[in-house]
């Protein structure tokens, strides 16, 4: 069974970085020169991003300003726009150096991050929040300090998400070769449903609800006074200090 879950595993990889490498056939290549542009934007909550493996670092403030710094010949291609309170990033084309790419982004409140793609995306300080949902995809890299009331996580292919702070719930969906690294942030509740090559690292205090298969581990710190544990395959659940 562990062999089958290491298959699976580098299954996903390989599928990922063969998308990823697919559209590096023909793409922009940096001319080298390096500008910094500021857009404006209206109002929004909740920000989706696609396309490419840009570096986005997220600043609680009401400013609403993106500023965007990479080589002067990409940044046209990199579009952004606001409708029904979301904030779209997108590729207009393919870059050979987007990771090179870093947007700034000041936010007033957040609700929701959804990702597909090779974007790291990072807090610069504290994020205050309410209900928040993240939905990453392909080799997302999700990396924020916050504090929230309930987090819903939905990740697949290769992401990640490494959060810090504190929220009251936090139920999370995964499959392929997910990571969630959370010792640091601690949770009332947790509710896990994994598949696959899952392995998700928490802190709770009161309920641990898991559901899981596949080769999926969980680590867990706290002393939670209720741990309900449905599992498949060599999935296994093991407290740490």
């Amino acid at each position: 069974m562990k062999k089958l879950g290491l298959g699976i595993a580098a299954i996903v990889i390989c599928a990922s970085v063969n998308i990823f490498s697919a559209c590096r056939v023909r793409c922009a290549h940096a001319s080298g020169n390096k500008i910094t542009e500021t857009r404006k934007a209206t109002e929004f909550n909740k920000i989706d991003i696609s396309g490419e493996a840009y570096k986005i670092h997220l600043k609680q403030d009401s400013s609403l300003t993106i500023t965007i710094n990479g080589d002067d010949n990409l940044l046209k291609y990199i579009s952004t726009s606001v409708s029904g309170g979301r904030l779209y990033i997108k590729a207009k084309k393919n870059m050979c150096n987007a990771d090179s790419i870093v947007i700034n982004i000041g936010i007033k409140n957040l609700s929701e991050i959804k990702s597909s793609g090779a974007a790291v995306v990072s807090s610069t300080g504290k994020i205050n929040t309410g209900d928040i949902n993240f939905d990453l995809s392909g080799a997302t890299n999700l990396n924020l300090d916050i504090n929230a009331a309930r987090v819903t996580t939905n990740i697949s292919g290769a992401s990640e998400q490494n959060l810090t702070g504190q929220a009251a719930s936090n139920t999370i969906a995964t499959s392929g070769v997910a990571k969630i690294n959370a010792f640091d942030f601690v949770v009332g509740d947790y509710t896990i449903s994994t598949s696959g090559v899952s392995h998700c690292k928490i802190n709770v205090l009161k309920t641990l609800n898991v559901r899981s298969s596949g080769a999926t581990e969980i680590e867990y710190k706290g002393s939670p006074s209720t741990i309900n544990n449905d599992k498949t395959g060599a999935s296994k659940i093991t407290k740490v200090d």
